[in-house]
C-alpha cells in the first residue's frame, strides 16, 4: 500500500524514511566533515534512490545540526545566527563577509525578535550518533523509519493535508513552522511521542529555495501518520472525480 500511495499521488520523488540513531545501515553517501553540508541535498539524494547518512561532525552547517536533530547546532557553530537571520551586522561585518551576514536574511525585524524564534526551537538529540535517509523502495534494508519526508508539489500537498484528517475528523492536523529547509525534521521529531501528532509542512526557507526546490514543498510526518495515510486508500479523496481532474496536470 505504501507504493500505491506514491502512485495515486503521482509523486516523482520517493518518500524518504528518516532513521534516528542508526549505525548499521550501509550508506551510499556519507556527509564529510571536511565540507559544508546542507541536509536537504542528502534527503534529495535519498528521494532519488540512495541511502545517505550524517553524523554530528558531518553536519557542518549550524542549521543542519539543528534540523538533523544533533542538539543545538546554533550555539556550537554560529552563536550569532539570530543576527544573520535578522538585519545583519551592517558596517560591523568583517571584510569579505557574505551578504547574508552583512545585510542579514531579514526574516525577522530585529535580532531580539530572531532570538525569540531561536529560543523556541524544539532542539532534539534523537539523531545521535547518526541519522540515515533512505528511499521508500529501500526501507527494508534499514528498518522502520521514525519519520517520513515527502517532496510534493502544491496539488499533492493539498491531498496530503486533506488526508491527515481522514481517520480523525480534525480540521487542524498540519503545522507550517518557519525554519531552515531541514527544520521540518526537528519539528516533526518533536511530534513523535505525542498522542495526536501533527504533520509538518516545510521548505519555506527562501535562502535555500533557489537550490533546485522550485516546484516543491515538503511534508514530514511521524511514521504512525504514514501508516494512517496508507490505509483505506480505496475510500480516500484520491479516488474522487475531483482528484481525477487534478491528475491530468500532474
Amino acid at each position: 500500500m505504501d507504493k500505491k500511495l506514491v502512485e495515486m499521488l503521482h509523486l516523482d520523488l520517493e518518500p524518504v524514511g528518516i532513521f534516528f540513531g542508526n549505525t548499521n545501515a550501509k550508506s551510499d553517501l556519507e556527509a564529510s566533515p571536511e565540507k559544508r553540508n546542507c541536509v536537504i541535498p542528502f534527503v534529495m539524494a535519498a528521494a532519488k534512490g540512495k541511502i545517505t547518512s550524517m553524523d554530528e561532525a558531518g553536519c557542518t552547517c549550524p542549521g543542519s545540526g539543528v534540523g538533523a536533530c544533533f542538539g543545538d547546532g546554533f550555539t556550537r557553530l554560529n552563536p550569532y545566527i539570530h543576527i544573520m537571520l535578522s538585519q545583519g551586522l551592517g558596517d560591523k561585518a568583517p571584510d569579505g563577509a557574505p551578504p547574508m551576514m552583512k545585510e542579514g536574511e531579514r526574516f525577522f525585524c530585529s535580532s531580539e525578535v530572531a532570538m525569540k524564534w531561536r529560543k523556541n526551537m524544539p532542539f532534539s538529540e534523537k539523531a545521535y550518533p547518526r541519522i540515515v535517509f533512505a528511499p521508500l523502495s529501500r526501507w527494508r534494508e534499514v528498518g522502520t523509519p521514525d519519520l517520513v519526508f515527502i517532496f510534493a508539489k502544491p496539488d499533492q500537498i493539498s491531498a496530503l493535508v486533506t488526508m491527515q484528517g481522514f481517520h480523525n475528523g480534525k480540521a487542524l492536523n498540519t503545522l507550517a513552522p518557519f525554519g531552515a529547509a531541514c527544520h521540518s525534521i526537528v519539528y516533526a521529531a518533536d511530534q513523535i511521542d505525542k498522542e495526536e501528532p501533527y504533520a509538518i509542512i516545510g521548505l519555506f526557507d527562501i535562502s535555500q529555495r533557489s537550490n533546485a526546490l522550485k516546484d516543491y514543498l515538503s511534508m514530514t510526518i511521524p511514521y504512525i501518520l504514514w501508516e494512517s495515510m496508507t490505509k483505506d486508500l480505496d475510500k480516500s479523496c484520491l479516488t474522487t472525480h475531483s482528484w481525477k481532474n487534478i491528475e491530468k496536470r500532474l
